[in-house]
């Protein structure tokens, strides 16, 4: 297996060694106030969130990100492109609405750097210990030359596989479920992937304030499997 074809079997895989499981990004709240019963209503959380939810945005920067990775590869205005690449990522944090999101992000992105930097790739920013999860992702994908097509498909294909494992734990829905609900999902990740790259950010439209609910209120949980 080639190099470019292990890692995007990693980043695909809900087992990546970044920590993503130990999240469930508010599903664990929804859980509790009884809104998550059965397979239906976890997939239809996901869809929710695949359609209106702020993963569009995260999902949208990474071919802005990628963008960038290319210009200075190609020594065009470095100065520049590197406040850019800080600017973008220091922007995609702070608009990250709950604490534990943000805290999520940055532990899981120091960890795919550290990932990426065992295949060989020293990331071209040696300071990167606020980093958001979209930043690594497209840097990751940019090191094995994965298409943005199949970078933003990806990336919303793991978030999807991460949501189904934690409902596996909590809920429990079954494997053949969460199966079938993975193979739903790949036409609606195929649309929505292609759409969000047609956009430019500023016509990316979100709001899912119920999970931003879910997700703050996580930590007054009285027991709770997840981090997030």
């Amino acid at each position: 297996m080639s190099k470019s074809h292990l890692l995007k079997y990693l980043l695909t895989n809900p087992n990546l060694p970044v920590g993503g499981f130990c999240y469930s990004e508010g599903m664990e709240s929804y859980l509790y106030n009884k809104n998550l019963t059965d397979s239906n209503s976890v997939k239809d959380l996901i869809i929710s969130e695949l359609k209106i939810g702020q993963i569009r945005l995260d999902a949208r920067l990474l071919v802005d990100f990628i963008d960038i990775f290319n210009e200075i590869n190609d020594r065009k205005n470095l100065k520049g492109n590197l406040q850019k690449l800080i600017s973008l990522n220091k922007w995609i944090l702070s608009s990250k609405d709950s604490l534990e999101i943000k805290e999520q992000q940055i532990q899981m992105a120091k960890s795919l750097f550290d990932l990426t930097k065992e295949f060989g790739f020293e990331y071209l920013y040696e300071n990167n210990k606020k980093s958001s999860w979209p930043l690594a992702w497209s840097w990751a994908c940019y090191c094995f030359e994965i298409t943005k097509l199949e970078m933003v498909e990806n990336f919303f294909y793991a978030w999807s596989a991460n949501q189904l494992s934690a409902a596996l734990r909590i809920i429990p829905i079954g494997s053949t479920k969460a199966q079938l609900i993975q193979r739903d999902l790949l036409a609606i990740i195929s649309k929505v992937s292609k759409e969000i790259m047609d956009k430019e950010i500023d016509d990316i439209y979100f709001g899912n304030v119920g999970l931003t609910m879910a997700q703050q209120n996580h930590n007054d949980l009285y027991t709770k499997l997840f981090r997030n």
